[in-house]
């Protein structure tokens, strides 16, 4: 029974705009999929321990919402019968069979479809259904139902605790559009929420997370994020100030560090009871 509070309608005010980046996702992660795969496959020590805390059994599949292109999809096959990785844009899926080859990793299956879209009929039940990062849906209610439904041992969400893990990039940037309002709660107790209201007893649990990138130069780290972030010739210079007061001389060359937190959100469907 819904309280007092419509988290549902919550998510959707939070997020006024949308995830739909001028209207047309699947078209905007192809663009960015080359630059964004060689930026998350770096961080493989915490794609494993996020992967490990999932207690994978080698008989169970996994179905992979939003798998982008395979930062756990893969580790995740090394330790399951198989995976089935959903993605959106035919880019990022792109990028993932190359990894897979690249890994020798052939027991994921790559679906082009959209999660808010695609039919519980369309796809079979998975032992372990799991979103990270990329519950960027309009009807939250909706896509964490089919998430459960499609589960048969449990549904696992990570998601970020707010909205600096670009290290305050656009608010420095752009601050007088802020996302949010002060006042309104983050996306992890929203979808944590919603599903106290839909008799989903979840768990969850908050995770520090830190990762650094490494550029020859201030112009090479100018160039990686107007194309990361789509920044306009204009702001260039704006663009310029922020990193060179981020951006820290190492051996290595100039290091980006930045640092976030993680919530993870989970249940197991043999623990949930009518309510």
């Amino acid at each position: 029974m819904p309280g007092i509070i419509n988290w549902d309608e919550l998510w959707k005010a939070v997020h006024p705009g949308g995830f739909h980046h001028n209207g047309d996702p699947a078209a905007y992660w192809d663009k960015k999929a080359k630059a964004f795969n060689q930026r998350v496959m770096k961080h493989r020590e915490w794609a494993e321990m996020q992967v490990a805390s999932l207690k994978l059994q080698p008989h169970e599949t996994v179905l992979d919402i939003g798998a982008g292109t395979g930062r756990l999809a893969i580790p995740m096959a090394r330790m399951a019968k198989s995976v089935t990785a959903l993605d959106r844009s035919g880019g990022m899926l792109k990028c993932l069979k190359a990894n897979m080859q690249a890994e020798g990793i052939s027991n994921i299956t790559c679906i082009q479809r959209d999660w808010e879209e695609i039919g519980v009929d369309e796809i079979p039940p998975h032992d372990v259904v799991l979103s990270s990062n990329s519950l960027g849906v309009v009807d939250l209610r909706t896509a964490l139902a089919k998430m459960d439904q499609l589960a048969k041992r449990a549904v696992y969400i990570f998601t970020f605790t707010d909205h600096r893990r670009d290290g305050g990039f656009m608010e420095f940037l752009m601050p007088e559009h802020s996302r949010r309002s002060p006042s309104w709660p983050a996306d992890y107790l929203i979808i944590y929420n919603l599903l106290a209201d839909m008799g989903i007893h979840a768990d969850i649990s908050i995770h520090r997370f830190e990762s650094s990138e490494y550029y020859a130069n201030l112009d090479d780290a100018v160039a990686s994020w107007k194309e990361m972030h789509d920044i306009s010739d204009e702001k260039v210079p704006k663009l310029r100030e922020f990193l060179s007061q981020k951006l820290i001389p190492t051996d290595q060359g100039l290091q980006m560090h930045r640092r976030s937190k993680i919530a993870r959100i989970s249940w197991q469907k043999d623990m949930q009871f009518e309510v």
